[in-house]
């Protein structure tokens, strides 16, 4: 009787969760469409806040004012003499923006008018002559190291930030005041004290008014005063509308996640996404309102937030291979993600330094076995591209690339434009499928 010859069995190569293809294209197109829509409503308020300044009757009070370093509350009094104060002469050129948010009429601050080493406080004085008939407004200077005090003829009547006791200074925004009513002309004592935080770095041009103020009827300053709020929303919009996206895509990452190929990845980017959102918020936040501050958004960007995405960004690209090899790799992106906690704390550059290089290590061997041993290689080593794109603005800042471009004269910074292009990536990866198992012969018993 002949031997019976078992068939070979089969034995998989790969075997991985395959997501359904509806949930593939879900997560592609709807979310592209969502993605879509958030940009086109942005790209319309850049339109809106880079329109010019509406013209009408006005005086932009630049030209020659007296300046006194220090700070004392009887120099907002008018009968203070002035005469032994410091001549600056302000020029205001509306061709000449702030190379950020795209304000106009920027100039040099107190440091480059002989007070070179100059931080806390500094005051202003100049008369304005007010015109006989009308009701007249003070527009605030939108532009200003770092907080201000306006006062007309001894009473305050506006500002932005807190300035005595212990100083809170939060991002300059536009700021508007009437003035008293008059029936004839009057010239008033107008006085500015402003305050520049001594714990910020700083060149050569900085300290105090970076615009000046304007005088204009009612009406026209109003539109103004509008027509600087659209400009001041305009250049941080990006700054919610990709937070926005992050958190969307975030949300289908993590709720998606068991029916994804990779449910580790998809968590570790859902944090990622998370973490960004944070870090980009923060900046629309300080610039439209008052709940923070500028030294303890420093802070939290520099010792939280920062460290944090460069640490849980290094570890969701190495959940896309799988293998005992990417434990070394996120073991190694904590230590530096600590080494940059502690090098904010400290403002140690050297220690800055060191941490970005063990992150940059990590992904440099992230990349290499992606490309060894990984799916999908172009597509998450363009991802990943963008991400270190994000995660290093200044050393690609190094290599000569603007940091910001203005369309529709409104600034829009590089790391803005990245994520423009990176959060459709993401949500690519997101539901990239394995590929599907091959098979082999298993060996004889």
């Amino acid at each position: 009787m002949a031997a019976t010859q078992t068939e070979p069995a089969v034995a998989p190569v790969l075997a991985g969760r395959q997501p359904p293809l509806w949930l593939i294209r879900s997560l592609r197109i709807w979310f592209c469409l969502f993605w879509l829509a958030l940009l086109l409503g942005a790209t319309g308020m850049l339109a809106v806040g880079g329109r010019p300044d509406p013209v009408g009757p006005r005086q932009v009070l630049d030209g020659p004012w007296r300046f006194h370093a220090g700070d004392d509350p009887a120099w907002a009094n008018p009968a203070t003499d002035d005469r032994s104060w410091d001549r600056l002469t302000l020029v205001s050129r509306p061709e000449i923006n702030d190379g950020d948010v795209g304000i106009p009429g920027y100039m040099a601050g107190w440091r480059a008018h002989g007070h070179p080493r100059l931080s806390g406080y500094g005051w202003y004085r100049r008369q304005v002559i007010v015109p006989p008939q009308g009701d007249y407004v003070l527009v605030g200077p939108p532009a200003v190291d770092d907080g201000y005090e306006m006062f007309w003829n001894g009473r305050r009547i506006g500002g932005v930030g807190r300035l005595s006791g212990s100083p809170r200074v939060i991002a300059a925004r536009p700021m508007i005041a009437r003035l008293p009513a008059s029936n004839g002309g009057q010239s008033g004592l107008l006085a500015i004290r402003a305050y520049m935080d001594p714990t910020f770095d700083r060149d050569g041009q900085s300290g105090g008014l970076r615009t000046v103020p304007v005088l204009a009827p009612r009406a026209q300053g109003e539109a103004l005063y509008r027509a600087q709020w659209n400009r001041t929303i305009a250049g941080y919009i990006f700054e919610v509308v990709e937070p926005a996206g992050m958190v969307a895509l975030a949300i289908i990452a993590f709720f998606t996640a068991p029916l994804l190929a990779r449910p580790r990845f998809a968590r570790w980017i859902a944090l990622a996404l998370i973490a960004s959102a944070c870090l980009r918020l923060g900046n629309a936040v300080a610039a439209w309102t008052d709940i923070l501050s500028l030294p303890w958004l420093v802070r939290q960007n520099g010792i939280v937030l920062v460290p944090l995405c460069r640490l849980v960004w290094t570890i969701t690209w190495n959940q896309w291979t799988d293998g005992r090899s990417s434990r070394p790799v996120s073991w190694a992106a904590m230590a530096g993600w600590l080494v940059l906690v502690v090098a904010a704390v400290t403002n140690n550059p050297l220690l800055a330094g060191a941490g970005r290089a063990v992150i940059a290590l990590c992904l440099i061997a992230i990349a290499i076995r992606v490309v060894r041993h990984g799916e999908h290689k172009w597509l998450v080593l363009a991802a990943m591209l963008l991400t270190v794109a994000v995660l290093s603005p200044a050393d690609l800042s190094t290599l000569g690339i603007p940091g910001i471009w203005f369309p529709f004269n409104i600034g829009v910074s590089r790391t803005q434009y990245v994520y423009v292009l990176a959060l459709p990536l993401f949500a690519w990866a997101l539901a990239a499928s394995r590929h599907r198992a091959t098979s082999r012969p298993a060996p004889e018993s």
